[in-house]
C-alpha cells in the first residue's frame, strides 16, 4: 500500500502541468502538445502514466480527469503552495521553539507579507486595510509590535471591540510609555490579559475570520506575517486564544 502510495505522490508531482490542463480544460492530445514544451512521446507517456494510476481517462481522444485524478491535483496544489509559505517564513520559523503549537493549516492557504528591514517601517496594506475596517480584534503578543498601538488607539476612537491577550513585559511598557491608551481600554471593561504565556509569534484575529500570524526575526524584528482565511486556521487560533485566557489574568479597573 505504501509503495502504491508513494507511486501516485511521484507521478501527480511529475506531470502535475499535464494533469492540471486536464483537469481545467479536458483537451484532445493535439491541445496538450500546444499548450506544454514537451515532444509528443512525452505527453503519450504522461497520459499514460497518469492513465495507469487511475487519474486520467481518454475517451474519444479526449483527455478526461478522473473524480481521483481531480482531488489529487488539489490535493497537489495545496501542497505545493503550503511550501511555498514555508519555504517563505523558514527563516523566521527556524527561531521558534518546538513547542511553538503554530498550526499546519496557517501554511496551507496563507498569504505571505515581508515588512522592510529597516526604519520607517512600511505598512503592511492588506493588514492595515483589514484592522481599518475590523469591528472585532483579539491581538496575542509577547512584543510590542506597532500594530498593537494601532489597534488600541483606533478601540478608543469607535466602538470595535478589542481583545488583548500579552505578556508583562509589554503591559509595563505600555503602562510606562502609552499610557493613555492602555489604561482607557481596561477602565472601559475591554478584556486586556496578561501574563499570558504567548510564544515567539503574535495573532491578530479580526472578525473572527481573518487570522495574521506575526512571526519575528532572531533580533525581534517584525520579519514576515502571514495572512488567512482559512476556516481550520482561524478554528485554530480561536481555541489556541481560548487557552491562553484560562492561564492569563485578566485586569480589571
Amino acid at each position: 500500500m505504501a509503495s502504491s502510495v508513494c507511486e501516485t505522490i511521484d507521478v501527480v508531482l511529475k506531470r502535475e502541468e499535464i494533469l492540471r490542463l486536464i483537469c481545467e480544460n479536458q483537451p484532445d492530445k493535439r491541445d496538450l502538445v500546444d499548450a506544454v514544451s514537451e515532444s509528443r512521446p512525452t505527453i503519450d507517456r504522461a497520459i499514460r502514466e497518469l492513465e495507469d494510476r487511475e487519474l486520467v481517462r481518454r475517451t474519444d481522444g479526449i483527455c478526461k480527469p478522473t473524480y481521483t485524478g481531480k482531488i489529487a491535483y488539489e490535493l497537489c496544489r495545496d501542497f505545493k503552495s503550503a511550501f511555498e509559505t514555508l519555504d517563505e517564513t523558514s527563516t523566521e520559523l527556524s527561531s521558534l521553539p518546538l513547542d511553538a503549537e503554530l498550526d499546519k493549516a496557517i501554511f496551507q492557504t496563507g498569504s505571505v507579507f515581508h515588512p522592510p528591514d529597516y526604519a520607517p517601517y512600511g505598512r503592511i496594506k492588506p493588514l492595515h486595510n483589514d484592522l481599518k475596517s475590523s469591528a472585532e480584534v483579539v491581538a496575542v503578543t509577547g512584543i510590542l509590535i506597532p500594530q498593537i498601538t494601532r489597534i488600541l488607539r483606533q478601540g478608543l476612537e469607535d466602538s470595535g471591540d478589542i481583545e488583548l491577550l500579552i505578556s508583562n513585559e509589554v503591559f509595563d511598557v505600555l503602562l510606562e510609555n502609552q499610557p493613555e491608551t492602555i489604561l482607557p481600554h481596561i477602565e472601559s471593561g475591554d478584556a486586556v490579559y496578561k501574563d499570558a504565556g504567548v510564544s515567539r509569534y503574535s495573532l491578530l484575529l479580526i472578525d473572527d475570520e481573518i487570522l495574521y500570524t506575526v512571526i519575528y526575526s532572531q533580533t525581534n524584528h517584525l520579519s514576515a506575517v502571514v495572512r488567512n482565511t482559512n476556516h481550520q486556521a482561524v478554528q485554530w487560533s480561536k481555541e489556541h486564544i481560548s487557552e491562553l485566557k484560562k492561564e492569563a489574568t485578566l485586569l480589571t479597573a
